[in-house]
């Protein structure tokens, strides 16, 4: 489907550069990628539906290791963790999750509330059409 759109130029040609330094062939790749994040935020923001995410959480070495596998058995919806050593005393856990938003919330929320982590950052990918 062809589409047409009216952009001041000056964004244009910002939207030109960004999608020329992140390697995108043609101004429709980047648009279909743009307007792929901006569905999958509405998703992510809607009450119902599902998503994926990709949560990392940075801790001390002597941290919350226990608290975090724990959580792991707990949810289902947790797929896959990995741990890795960043600097020397930090590690970082790496969670790939699927599942209802309003129970990958309820982890990320149990992650905030854990003793030790000092960063958590998320992508979030809506199981939908893309």
């Amino acid at each position: 489907m062809i589409v047409s759109l009216s952009i001041p130029e000056e964004l244009l040609g910002r939207f030109d550069e960004v999608l020329s330094s992140k390697g995108f062939r043609s101004r429709s790749d980047a648009m279909r990628e743009a307007i792929r994040s901006f569905v999958d935020e509405a998703d992510w923001e809607s009450s119902d539906g599902e998503n994926q995410l990709v949560i990392t959480t940075v801790y001390d070495e002597h941290g919350p290791r226990g608290e975090l596998s724990t959580l792991q058995h707990r949810y289902e919806e947790i797929r896959m963790m990995l741990h890795l050593h960043l600097e020397k005393g930090q590690c970082m856990e790496l969670f790939i999750a699927r599942g209802s938003n309003a129970v990958l919330r309820e982890i990320l929320g149990k992650l905030r509330r854990i003793k030790g982590v000092r960063s958590i950052r998320f992508i979030s990918t809506a199981t939908g059409i893309h």
